[in-house]
């Protein structure tokens, strides 16, 4: 169990934002929460990472001097580290064979998934389409990066949609978007 430095909040260390100081003074994200030496933890919430900085409880959690915290930039850091790690759960997925692409193949299985993940910029008769074949309870559709960025994920040039087989993993990346709204719903 780890607690919050601006809320308090006891909570599991691997639902909670590490922070480690560089050697430099400066806080970045652990994005890993494996980063040698001392680190602190925060809520997945944009106004804890603020009341941190404002009560200067960076400083005092690395019980050091540390470079001073531009709140935004920790938060935008905190939303790449999210992204970062749905990307690579997304590329894993592709290898270990528990995501599928192409339209084709997600209408074949669509029974068999539990997540869709649809592209910003697709058409709006895919998106209806995809919207379609999701279910909110059983097999959610999150809209999320464009198709470049999804298709970068599968060794594909571009993809739509990409579908999520594995009901753990599903689970995982859920908890990665709603980590990532969380933090932007106050910015």
């Amino acid at each position: 169990m780890r607690s919050c430095i601006a809320c308090r909040l006891r909570a599991p260390r691997a639902s909670l934002i590490r922070l480690v100081c560089d050697p430099e003074g400066t806080v970045v994200v652990d994005r890993f929460l494996k980063a040698p030496g001392r680190g602190a933890h925060l809520c997945y919430d944009a106004e804890c990472i603020r009341v941190a900085a404002q009560r200067k409880a960076y400083g005092r959690a690395f019980k050091r001097a540390v470079a001073p915290v531009d709140p935004e930039r920790l938060i935008a850091d905190v939303v790449a580290a999210i992204e970062a790690r749905v990307r690579d759960r997304l590329a894993i997925g592709r290898r270990a064979g528990w995501t599928r692409s192409g339209m084709d193949v997600l209408g074949r299985e669509r029974a068999r998934l539990a997540l869709f993940v649809l592209a910003e910029d697709a058409a709006p008769a895919t998106a209806a389409r995809i919207a379609s074949w999701g279910d909110p309870e059983r097999c959610p559709v999150i809209v999320f990066g464009n198709r470049a960025w999804l298709g970068a994920t599968q060794g594909q040039a571009e993809r739509v949609a990409v579908g999520v087989i594995d009901a753990d993993e599903a689970a995982r990346l859920r908890t990665e978007f709603e980590r990532r709204d969380r933090v932007l719903v106050a910015t």
